[in-house]
């Protein structure tokens, strides 16, 4: 569940954001996820190993949205979904 959480939140900012927003959002996410498994009692190798899948499928699904970002513009412009911007 946590993979496909983390690929829906890189689609999206795939989608909206330029790269820099990556480093902020990993480190944030690595972060709770290390504090998270310390809360559980887990050892910090356990947590560390088990913490690169969510990043790597963060890093996929920013991937993925900023392939899509022309698909998408011109899906939005082929049904008039998006407002015109005529004056």
């Amino acid at each position: 569940m946590l993979p496909l959480l983390a690929t829906a939140v890189g689609i999206y900012l795939g989608l909206n954001f330029n790269v820099l927003v990556l480093a902020p959002f990993c480190t944030l996410g690595a972060g709770a996820y290390i504090a998270a498994s310390l809360w559980a009692d887990q050892s910090v190798l356990d947590s560390a190993s088990e913490l690169i899948v969510p990043l790597i499928a963060i890093q996929t699904g920013y991937f993925l949205g900023l392939v899509s970002r022309g698909s998408l513009a011109m899906l939005l412009a082929r049904f008039n979904l998006r407002p015109s911007k005529r004056v």
